[in-house]
């Protein structure tokens, strides 16, 4: 069962508790919140908990509101927050199954390792990754690539070398860089130099428990980490994050190194790159989660590299390439103070009315300082890339979104509601432009600008689409400009998908599915009102996803076609035998297990690869399962799996993975629950 967290309206022992409860608004000394989610099976057997900074509130918010307005009689699933792998349907989340596909990799010493292709290969990291986090020593990770391309054999490395874990670690970020982007470098990477599986990464760090803590660890830790993150598994990251947290107060990485002349120019410098690094990757981990923060601001002296407070004498001069992980820095350090505001236990909530205003000043000064040293750049060599002056203007609409949005779950009208909301319009407007724009091409443009590899791109996606649906559904925009921008964030999201994260293509089914249901009432209306009027959109990558089925009925369209039942239809268990697609021959496909209830469209869903039973079945995305169709295999549905139908109850209990394939981890329970 799922209970959302009433923490705020908790009370400690010894309390008085108020005969009625008083209606929270706008202006009472608490501001508008979210709430977070706890999911459990009975008998505590798995229990997890997702923070209401994540979004998950506002997003089963707005479910709830588009089944209330449909007349809906079934429980409307929604997706998990994009990132939590602990909740993914196999039955090892971080298991040992591939990662890669065969043609990916070369098998174990049958490529000839030279420095020049350690070079290439680790292009992309150097290029994309390490300018924003810098916690690698650049000069030492080329020497360890010579020394390896002069002799080393890679296979006798043993699992606990830390400059062989970095070495995997780059290796594997940019092999999967790769799918994304169209680079003409196809050649495979040797199997020794990547992760095959997300459990080896994760064991590759063992060590660390029983040895003394040095930098060289502590950045093999941060690597897998940033693997992991790149990856979208943050439940992993964020339990090696507690390990690297405390690997860092033992460093005293928390305090600023320039209080201490026993380190050198160089160390400072880098214990500064190393901080900021983990700072930030911690901070994203935390919001993206919803866990409260790991390291708080007011623990650390650590100075920003413009701005150093403890350097005695004539300031040295900055390095311009830090500019951009000081600005990365600064705004975790207000996604921070968003959390701290909006997303606190009640007790311990800050009550200052203008606080608000404080974090929202901060906003605009460090989008200014981005905006002056861009500009200040303009006769001279770029410091930053245009993906990364991208990257600091999403960033800065992220956290627009995250500061109003907890208004606009919690209120619906008012003032403060609409100052709110207009503000989450934009910039989920500009999101969306702006990370299309980045990958359309154009008749003059080819190419796309650049790739979109940072992780929050399919959150930012995700939680702008659904403000935009919200706004839809409240009458302040047309659906009409929703449903175009939906489609741009479908297209942003199939080319996330790309990369072999599960989260982008479920993401991008919910968005069809409500986008499908959004002009579906609005033709009604039309229809009704004598006016017929097409809502007209650009075809989408999720065209073929749920067709708007009666409830209680299966539609087949082709012998080779599942149709999964809409949000309308009761929410309720599948099973799904092996299909063979006629317009694919030779696909092959693996035994899938349960199908959880839901209303996502599974013809598009990405899982994992798996060299022995990988699918080609989509010229744009090969991460892609055929399914059979449920009359063709002669299946019905499971009408033993109860779901609550009371309104007043969360309408979201029960099962809540519907898009997945196979492996079910929680397949087992369903026979519990029945």
């Amino acid at each position: 069962m799922e209970t959302y967290d009433r923490e705020a309206d908790s009370i400690t022992e010894g309390d008085q508790r108020p005969s009625k409860r008083r209606r929270s608004t706008a202006t009472t000394l608490h501001p508008p919140r979210e709430v977070g989610l706890m999911r459990s099976i009975p008998g505590d057997k798995i229990s997890s908990f997702v923070g209401s900074s994540s979004g998950v509130y506002f997003i089963r918010s707005v479910y709830s509101a588009f089944r209330s307005h449909l007349n809906a009689t079934a429980p409307i699933p929604s997706p998990e927050v994009p990132g939590e792998d602990d909740n993914l349907p196999s039955a090892s989340p971080n298991g040992s199954k591939r990662i890669w596909r065969g043609n990916e990799v070369a098998p174990h010493g049958s490529s000839t390792i030279t420095f020049q292709k350690l070079v290439d290969w680790s292009q992309s990291y150097f290029a994309n990754w390490h300018p924003a986090y810098p916690f690698l020593h650049a000069p030492a990770v080329l020497s360890f690539f010579e020394s390896l391309s002069q002799g080393r054999d890679a296979r006798e490395s043993p699992t606990s070398d830390s400059e062989f874990i970095i070495l995997r670690a780059i290796m594997s970020i940019s092999l999967a860089d790769r799918r994304q982007s169209s680079s003409d470098n196809e050649e495979p990477y040797p199997a020794e130099l990547v992760f095959q599986s997300y459990d080896e990464a994760s064991n590759s760090v063992q060590h660390a428990f029983s040895q003394p803590v040095s930098m060289q660890s502590l950045q093999a830790a941060l690597s897998v980490q940033l693997f992991l993150v790149s990856m979208l598994r943050f439940n992993a990251a964020s339990r090696l994050g507690g390990l690297i947290i405390r690997m860092a107060l033992q460093m005293g990485l928390h305090r600023c190194p320039q209080r201490y002349p026993s380190f050198s120019p160089i160390q400072r410098e880098l214990r500064h790159r190393v901080f900021f690094s983990l700072y930030c990757i911690d901070r994203f981990i935390c919001q993206s989660t919803g866990l409260p923060l790991s390291l708080r601001d007011d623990d650390i002296d650590v100075c920003y590299p413009s701005l150093e407070r403890h350097a005695d004498g004539q300031a040295s001069s900055v390095d311009g390439r830090l500019r951009l992980l000081e600005f990365l820095s600064r705004h975790c350090h207000i996604r921070g103070d968003i959390m701290e505001f909006k997303h606190k236990s009640i007790q311990h909530a800050q009550r200052e009315t203008d606080q608000a205003m404080v974090i929202t000043s901060k906003l605009v000064k460090l989008a200014n300082d981005v905006d002056e040293f861009i500009d200040f750049d303009e006769n001279h060599p770029p410091t930053l890339s245009p993906f990364h002056s991208t990257l600091l203007k999403i960033l800065h609409h992220e956290s627009v979104v995250s500061l109003n949005r907890p208004i606009i779950a919690s209120n619906s009208s008012g003032s403060t509601y609409e100052a709110a909301l207009q503000q989450c319009i934009g910039s989920a407007r500009a999101i969306i432009t702006s990370l299309h724009d980045a990958i359309a091409t154009t008749p003059l443009r080819e190419q796309a600008s650049f790739t979109l590899f940072w992780p929050s791109f399919t959150w930012a996606v995700w939680m702008s689409t659904f403000i935009l649906f919200h706004a839809a559904y409240t009458k302040h925009v047309s659906t009409a400009m929703v449903s175009r921008l939906a489609d741009k964030s479908l297209r942003v999201l199939e080319h996330l998908a790309r990369r072999g994260s599960v989260w982008p293509e479920a993401c991008g089914a919910a968005i069809k599915d409500l986008q499908t249901r959004l002009t579906r009432n609005t033709s009604k209306r039309i229809w009704e009102s004598g006016v017929i009027r097409p809502e007209s959109s650009t075809p989408s990558p999720y065209d073929n996803a749920t067709s708007v089925a009666s409830p209680h009925v299966i539609t087949s369209h082709t012998p080779t076609q599942t149709t999964i039942p809409t949000l309308s239809e009761p929410a309720q268990e599948h099973i799904v035998a092996d299909a063979t697609p006629t317009h694919r021959p030779g696909a092959r496909v693996t035994a899938t297990g349960r199908i959880s209830r839901g209303s996502y469209d599974l013809d598009n869903i990405s899982v994992p690869a798996d060299t022995g039973s990988y699918v080609q079945t989509s010229d744009n995305n090969p991460n892609i399962v055929p399914l059979g169709d449920f009359s063709q295999n002669g299946l019905t549905l499971d009408q033993s799996f109860p779901f609550s139908s009371n309104d007043d109850h969360d309408p979201f209990a029960g099962f809540d993975i519907p898009f997945w394939l196979g492996q079910d981890q929680y397949a087992g329970m369903i026979n519990e629950w029945s």
